[in-house]
């Protein structure tokens, strides 16, 4: 005969034998509420690393000697498959801080612009804070501009490279302020090899001549690894 007591202890032994069940299903039902897509926004500041490009003799100067820093600025859309993997496409600008300053008679400027698509895995799903770890391809285009004027000739020169960016490792946390809104840090490591070389020469008001406009690209025979290390905040919409 069943007693009151040993009913007891077999109810409870089976309510906590069930339990990772429940939670099993809660975090299912979970995972599948968070779908959905996505807005994220960034901002931060980034480091060059490595070589734009190699030569015959040995390896030109480092980026860092050219390029002081950049300030990424980022918009990136995509779609949440479930809580855990996203996917998406991305397009940054950043202007470019330069190693050493022009001479006051020139003005210079550079800035940054890369664009593609990144894939994201985010752990502990509904909770507040989620560390996340993404990987992502893409394109970058680094360009460098010097203006000079004198005597009422005005002239600008510009450089640039262009190339593929075959990994941007990603990590970072975001804290879920609610259902729709979450913010946290990111960091990023994004590694590519430029392909091209372009170049202009733009001139106006030449005596006689007038104006002049010249411009042309080649492929960088000696390609060689470059890396932008960059850190920053990740603010994020659901929908």
């Amino acid at each position: 005969m069943t007693t009151p007591r040993t009913l007891w202890k077999l109810t409870t032994l089976s309510l906590m034998l069930s339990a990772p069940a429940f939670a099993s299903a809660d975090e299912v039902e979970q995972t599948q509420e968070d779908g959905g897509f996505a807005l994220g926004l960034r901002a931060g500041y980034g480091v060059p690393l490595g070589h734009a490009a190699g030569s015959e003799l040995g390896e030109t100067p480092k980026m860092s000697e050219v390029f002081k820093s950049a300030i990424p600025l980022q918009v990136e859309a995509g779609y949440f498959f479930n809580s855990n993997v996203y996917l998406g496409a991305y397009f940054q600008y950043a202007p470019v801080l330069l190693a050493e300053d022009c001479e006051s008679d020139v003005s210079c400027s550079a800035d940054q612009m890369r664009f593609g698509i990144n894939a994201s895995y985010h752990f502990r799903a509904g909770e507040k804070l989620r560390p996340w770890m993404g990987l992502g391809i893409g394109y970058e285009m680094l360009n460098l501009k010097v203006s000079s004027s004198e005597a009422g000739v005005e002239a600008t020169i510009g450089t640039g490279v262009r190339g593929i960016e075959f990994a941007a490792l990603q990590a970072g946390a975001d804290y879920r302020i609610n259902d729709t809104f979450s913010i946290g840090p990111y960091l990023s490591l994004a590694a590519g090899v430029y392909q091209t070389s372009t170049s202009s020469m733009e001139m106006k008001n030449v005596p006689i001549i007038g104006d002049v406009s010249e411009s042309e690209s080649e492929s960088i025979d000696n390609k060689t690894v470059h890396a932008w290390l960059s850190g920053g905040v990740r603010a994020q919409f659901r929908f």
